[in-house]
């Protein structure tokens, strides 16, 4: 059982990780594509720009999570740690099923498993929040993020040292300080 934090950062990571990987997708495939690899295929290279985002976001609050784990650990508050933990990977179980149920119960196997469901306490609301969780207005909630964060508009930014600028000269054999020839 992972603790409250290990279990809040994990959400955070694959939640946040997908808005952050839509939001920010098209900075990671000009990254890829001008210093990884360039790919032929630009529908490939926005699906593992997005994936690798999301993956790298999930990534770093999943040890973000880890180490403040061990501190709480070490406070002597483990106890409280691990019975939060219970309850919400109990919760995210929970919300999982309750998407699956939402998803089955508008396809055809819904009606092969429902004389299963029929005296079922759970499947009721299991079904009732899958529906709302599938119901969640994700373009609005993008509408609102994009609000929200503002990004920088100027992309071609130059150094003395580094250029971003894809139209820059590479002669280096100018002195950059004092502009004379070597």
């Amino acid at each position: 059982i992972n603790g409250l934090i290990k279990e809040t950062f994990g959400l955070i990571g694959l939640i946040g990780g997908l808005v952050v990987a839509s939001r920010f997708s098209d900075v990671a495939e000009s990254f890829i594509s001008k210093n990884i690899y360039k790919f032929e295929n630009p529908s490939f290279l926005q699906f593992v720009a997005f994936i690798g985002l999301w993956l790298v976001f999930w990534l770093v609050c999943l040890l973000v999570g880890k180490f403040l784990s061990k501190i709480v650990s070490v406070s002597g508050l483990g106890f409280l740690d691990r019975c939060g933990g219970f309850v919400m990977g109990s919760g995210k179980i929970f919300l999982t099923f309750s998407a699956v149920v939402a998803v089955m119960s508008g396809t055809s196997l819904n009606k092969m498993i429902e004389p299963y469901f029929t005296n079922s306490k759970v499947y009721p609301l299991l079904l009732e929040t899958g529906r709302w969780i599938t119901n969640i207005d994700v373009k609005n909630i993008k509408n609102e993020l994009d609000e929200m964060v503002v990004r920088p508009k100027d992309t071609n930014k130059s150094d003395a040292f580094i250029s971003m600028d894809a139209n820059a000269s590479t002669n280096t054999d100018t002195n950059v300080t004092k502009g004379e020839e070597k």
